[in-house]
């Protein structure tokens, strides 16, 4: 585990591990029979082509970027310690543009390019509770970045029937190959660009709490297919 850690700290070990998470994730998240619980919804983000904040929590960043929509310009934010720099390799992988910054550093410079992003057309990827939490908490980055831009936020969930969960900050989710898996588009939320201090923690509040609702529905209906 130390050597690991110690190659994971180099460039050219951080580009092979994250090729191979890559490999290893690809391969799950195709072995696995997928179904949407919300299929309209999906559909309808799917075929209107406007600028998105999708976002999950960290815990399922494993395949979460799997599931987003391929024919349209996604860009990652994703911070630029070790692991963030190995996740960056599959996010290039899977035809991500890269957003380097976080809450912890680089954010105002990160945050200027997610706006430009947005104004081109193009969507963005967030793991609100991200990089190293608290767990579940959404941060007030993506809400800013609704406020400002008026792209609407739309979470993404999704659970497997079978899972090995890491003890991690985040207890992070890694579904075992050939299971059952559900996902589901939340629908999209708008954040008002004139908010006072109250109600901007509203819609921290409203996001965390949609997010959570979804994920509870999601582990329900994994149970109801027995």
């Amino acid at each position: 585990m130390k050597i690991i850690k110690k190659i994971g700290k180099t460039l050219v070990g951080q580009k092979i591990i994250g090729f191979l998470i890559f490999l290893i994730s690809k391969f799950v998240f195709y072995s696995i029979k997928w179904d949407c619980v919300d299929k309209k919804t999906k559909d309808l983000i799917f075929t209107n082509k406007t600028s998105y904040i999708f976002c999950c929590w960290h815990s399922r960043l494993f395949l979460g970027p799997y599931f987003l929509p391929k024919d349209i310009i996604i860009n990652a934010l994703q911070s630029s310690h070790s692991d963030g720099m190995m996740t960056a390799v599959i996010f290039k992988l899977i035809k991500f543009n890269i957003i380097f910054g976080s809450s912890m550093k680089g954010g105002a410079k990160a945050f200027i390019k997610m706006v430009k992003s947005i104004n081109r057309g193009e969507s963005i990827a967030i793991t609100p509770d991200g990089p190293k939490g608290p767990k579940e908490k959404v941060k007030d980055g993506i809400i800013k970045l609704a406020q400002v831009t008026g792209a609407p936020i739309v979470p993404l969930v999704w659970n497997t029937k079978k899972s090995k969960t890491i003890t991690s900050w985040d207890n992070f989710l890694i579904p075992y190959p050939f299971s059952r898996g559900l996902y589901l588009f939340g629908k999209p939320i708008y954040i008002n660009r004139n908010l006072s201090e109250t109600n901007f923690y509203k819609k921290k509040i409203k996001v965390e709490k949609e997010i959570n609702n979804l994920t509870t529905l999601i582990d329900k209906k994994l149970l109801e297919l027995g």
